[in-house]
């Protein structure tokens, strides 16, 4: 059951808790009790005074006075009560307290939580930011709480304390991450590894590396991608079991935000994106927040890479999160950083590293990217990472040509960089400017007397002249072929035995050709 009900694109809900929960607050309280908790999923949503009712809510934990326990279902729904009353459902007893006693502190637990929910929606509501959200969390949580994206830079820390990790802050003071040296050691750190595969809240305790303390964390999934982590330090006050599952509600609640912020234009909390933007854009970069970027993925400054742009096949619809595709990627091609740029998913695949060549990959993702809908650009490979530019361009140029032809969703620059040669020639020239006009001399011939000399050449250049190749593609006798071959050289005069002249001609004909797919007015 979910711990956010009713929550909308507002992010409102309601928090629920379990009788773990009421029992931490308990202990803080150092009250004496037994507990009985088997709902790790938090489903209380207040607390009655039992009386005697034939009917129960199972999300309501009941208190149960001294002395009037007949009749209830202790095998079924949740009870706190001061005597020993044993059952099968979620209950503490034993409490050594008065009736009294236990429900003002019932009313003071659930209004502490009920509190914590309002602070939490009135940040979504107001547009808050994640610090404005964590800072709320470290006043309930009573301990230092930040959060870092899956590069390690940190995009929530409220407030600093000491005793926790000497973080980096970049040079121009804006941005702050993880120690490098410390990202390196957790390249080759199993257990570290181990918890990226937590679904669930967890320790990294003082046993683990660095072994400074003791953190509760949560990973931030987006379906099965990872996209950072929260992580509460055990610094002011100790872990209670029960925070466990409060960390994961609240990690839905940065999830929130950092849905919301992804969809706002110009808000970018990732430096390395930042970086990565620059890049693309052709915008100076700093060489520091280049490096970082290269340490930080362990590629070198020489590496080879190769950019991909994925968009919808709808042009009114902005991929913002498609964590199958991306989870794809990232398990096929572990050398990657993926990233979200003006409605598309762009990737950045290292070929140096990887191993993998524009055709593997084109291979590799075809069905995915067929099955979702989408139309894939791929780049060449491109030498250094600051040169990406001209990598996401022929990735651009790539994507225009499938929206115009639309007759393949998937292609690589080199499958239609032919295309985009023409294409910049003829916005400076009008393609009838540019072609052999013995071509057109030909076209006019074959619609005035009905002949086919123009087809005939094209098939004859494309077969590299050899007579049994364009006799068996023209499918005709090799005698007839060889007539309109001496008709075309008596109308033209060309020097078919000239290699400038042969490319010249096929090129007139690819510019001829584009321009009627394109729809281009020719003169």
């Amino acid at each position: 059951m979910s711990t956010i009900k009713n929550a909308d694109k507002r992010g409102t809900g309601r928090i629920l808790l379990n009788t773990q929960m009421i029992a931490d607050d308990l202990t803080d309280m150092n009250w004496q009790f037994f507990l009985n908790s088997k709902d790790r999923t938090p489903v209380l949503r207040g607390f009655e005074l039992y009386r005697s009712q034939t009917e129960f809510d199972e999300d309501i934990i009941y208190i149960l006075a001294k002395g009037r326990t007949k009749g209830f279902p202790v095998d079924r729904c949740p009870y706190i009560t001061s005597e020993n009353v044993f059952g099968a459902a979620p209950h503490i007893r034993g409490v050594k307290k008065s009736d009294t006693e236990i429900i003002n502190a019932m009313i003071s637990i659930f209004e502490r939580y009920h509190q914590f929910e309002s602070d939490i929606n009135d940040v979504l509501l107001s547009n808050g930011s994640l610090n404005d959200l964590c800072a709320v969390g470290i006043r309930f949580f009573h301990n230092p709480i930040y959060i870092h994206d899956r590069m390690f830079t940190i995009i929530a820390l409220p407030e600093y304390k000491e005793g926790m990790l000497q973080f980096e802050r970049s040079e121009d003071g804006n941005n702050i991450h993880v120690p490098l040296w410390l990202i390196n050691d957790f390249k080759f750190d199993e257990a570290y590894h181990d918890t990226l595969t937590k679904r669930e809240a967890s320790i990294w305790g003082k046993d683990q590396f660095p072994r400074n303390m003791r953190s509760l964390y949560v990973n931030l999934w987006d379906g099965d991608y990872y996209n950072g982590r929260l992580l509460i330090n055990e610094l002011d006050t100790a872990l209670k079991p029960g925070q466990f599952r409060l960390a994961e509600i609240f990690a839905e609640y940065v999830k929130i935000i950092l849905h919301r912020d992804m969809k706002v234009p110009g808000h970018h909390f990732r430096d390395y994106e930042d970086t990565i933007r620059m890049l693309i854009k052709g915008e100076p970069a700093d060489p520091m927040d280049v490096n970082a970027l290269l340490d930080i993925l362990g590629w070198d400054d020489g590496d080879s890479y190769i950019c991909i742009k994925i968009q919808s096949q709808n042009p009114d619809i902005q991929i913002m999160s498609d964590s199958a595709l991306r989870s794809q990627l990232t398990f096929d091609y572990p050398h990657s950083f993926d990233f979200f740029y003006e409605g598309r998913l762009c990737v950045i695949i290292n070929f140096t590293k990887g191993k993998r060549d524009a055709e593997e990959i084109k291979a590799s993702i075809a069905t995915l990217i067929r099955d979702s809908y989408m139309y894939c650009g791929i780049s060449c490979p491109i030498k250094g990472i600051r040169k990406i530019r001209v990598g996401f361009s022929q990735a651009d140029i790539t994507l225009k040509n499938i929206e115009i032809t639309r007759n393949r969703w998937l292609m690589i620059f080199n499958e239609c960089a032919l295309d985009y040669m023409i294409d910049s020639v003829i916005q400076q020239m009008p393609a009838y400017n540019l072609v052999a006009p013995e071509l057109l001399k030909l076209n006019v011939i074959d619609r005035e007397k009905n002949t086919d000399y123009y087809h005939t050449l094209r098939v004859y250049l494309e077969n590299e002249r050899s007579i049994p190749r364009t006799s068996e593609a023209l499918i005709i006798h090799r005698t007839t072929l060889q007539y309109r071959l001496e008709k075309i050289e008596q109308l033209t005069r060309l020097n078919l035995d000239s290699e400038d002249v042969r490319i010249y001609l096929m090129l007139s004909y690819k510019i001829l050709n584009y321009v009627n797919i394109m729809h281009i007015s020719p003169s």
